[in-house]
């Protein structure tokens, strides 16, 4: 990960998803970002979600989203022995943008979606 975009993302929003979203995830916050998420982005997530912890500090996996109207920093990390994956996302200062991800995640935290 390049400095400037971790320099460039300095307010987190953290939460969790049931695991099974994290697909809609992924492609809910490339949307509002402007980010085209195809299925290169979903191998390479879904690759480096194995073996995560969200326990672990070093066992997270960590995928920028580079979109048009912003970038964003989203870590990931399975929590063993459960249905849910601990998410955290990192972006420039934005209310709005923070709203938009706290609703994602808020769904995905509550409801499974079938696509």
């Amino acid at each position: 990960m390049s400095d400037s975009l971790r320099a460039s993302a300095s307010t987190s929003t953290r939460s969790w998803v049931l695991a099974a979203n994290v697909r809609p995830l992924i492609e809910s916050l490339a949307a509002l970002v402007d980010y085209e998420a195809d299925a290169w982005d979903w191998d390479a997530i879904e690759a480096g979600l194995r073996g995560t912890d969200a326990d672990d500090p070093h066992g997270w996996y960590d995928y920028p989203l580079i979109g048009t109207v912003a970038t964003l920093r989203v870590e990931l990390a399975n929590d063993p022995g459960s249905i849910i994956t601990t998410v955290q996302v990192h972006h420039a200062p934005d209310d709005l943008l923070t709203a938009r991800i706290e609703t994602v995640l808020s769904m995905l935290a509550r409801y499974q979606v079938i696509a």
